[in-house]
């Protein structure tokens, strides 16, 4: 082959690799990640100050669904979080989980996290994916769970600002219910 045909083979095998290469999930969505995560806090979004003598929260760091890594206290900090304990396997739970994310939703500036248990990290990708999650989803270990008193799921906790815990639902909480804690951490117009 002569040398001229063969830098050109080379070239066209060259640019075919480059081009598969940006191909590779472009396209594909990622949900429960580290885009996920709420930004500031908007303008003009207040909420009222917890109870006092409320329990703390219990801190933890834990990995997304996109291997980022999320604090729960940065997300507390200066908003109401509801917490949803969830996983892949429980069907009851992607009701309650859908109808939470709905509902928290409706409330400006509030932030929801689920937590799915270290052993279903991989399922819970599809999980996340079949629910199209607009909310990071951590993966935590028995620890955590153990720290939340999340025995099985679904649990639903409710985080006031600051990280101190409000209310928690085992087995689940209606729509109506969350709605109208959160409306109580919105301050009077």
């Amino acid at each position: 082959m002569r040398p001229h045909v063969q830098r050109a083979v080379l070239l066209t095998l060259l640019a075919l690799l480059l081009a598969l290469s940006a191909c590779g999930g472009e396209d594909e969505q990622t949900y429960g990640g580290a885009e996920a995560l709420p930004g500031p806090l908007p303008s003009g979004v207040e909420f009222e100050e917890p109870p006092a003598g409320g329990v703390p929260a219990p801190d933890f760091t834990a990995e997304l669904l996109d291997g980022s890594e999320v604090t729960a206290s940065d997300l507390w900090g200066d908003r109401p979080v509801v917490v949803v304990f969830t996983a892949s396997w429980c069907e009851a739970c992607k009701e309650q989980h859908a109808r939470v994310a709905e509902t928290v939703a409706e409330h400006e500036g509030v932030a929801l996290l689920a937590v799915v248990p270290g052993d279903d990290a991989e399922a819970a990708r599809e999980y996340a994916a079949e629910l199209e999650v607009d909310h990071p989803v951590a993966v935590a270990d028995d620890r955590v769970w153990l720290d939340w008193a999340a025995r099985e799921p679904p649990v639903v906790v409710l985080v006031a600002p600051g990280g101190t815990v409000l209310r928690g639902w085992p087995g689940g909480v209606e729509p109506a219910v969350l709605a109208d804690q959160l409306d109580a951490l919105a301050p009077a117009q």
